[in-house]
């Protein structure tokens, strides 16, 4: 039997190796923001943008981590063809400030 120690462990081992993921994950859904400030996002940039908040909301979850459900709504925002207003994309900043200091906070007092 594992003890809550050796479990806080190992999902701590856990978090670190999927952490450079996560990151790149946000950065994609960052540059999908970018590219609507531009007036440059493409379909595929949305989509794929869409897919890693899918992704970051299920590997989160899994950590019990408050970040899911920012990264869900995330998901829903960019899914579909609805326009990107000034609104969604606010609201769509706003998530994903959140989410990046949350998943940089996991551990906040040990390095990461």
């Amino acid at each position: 039997m594992t003890s809550p120690e050796d479990f806080a462990k190992k999902l701590d081992e856990l978090w670190r190796k999927h952490l450079p993921l996560m990151r790149s994950r946000i950065e994609t859904i960052h540059s999908a923001l970018e590219a609507v400030r531009d007036n440059r996002l493409t379909p595929n940039l949305r989509a794929e943008a869409a897919q890693e908040a899918h992704k970051l909301a299920g590997s989160l979850g899994t950590f019990g981590h408050a970040g899911s459900d920012a990264a869900a709504e995330i998901q829903r925002l960019l899914s579909g063809n609805v326009a990107l207003g000034s609104v969604e994309l606010g609201r769509i900043q706003q998530l994903l400030k959140m989410l990046s200091q949350q998943t940089e906070s996991r551990f906040p007092s040990r390095s990461t």
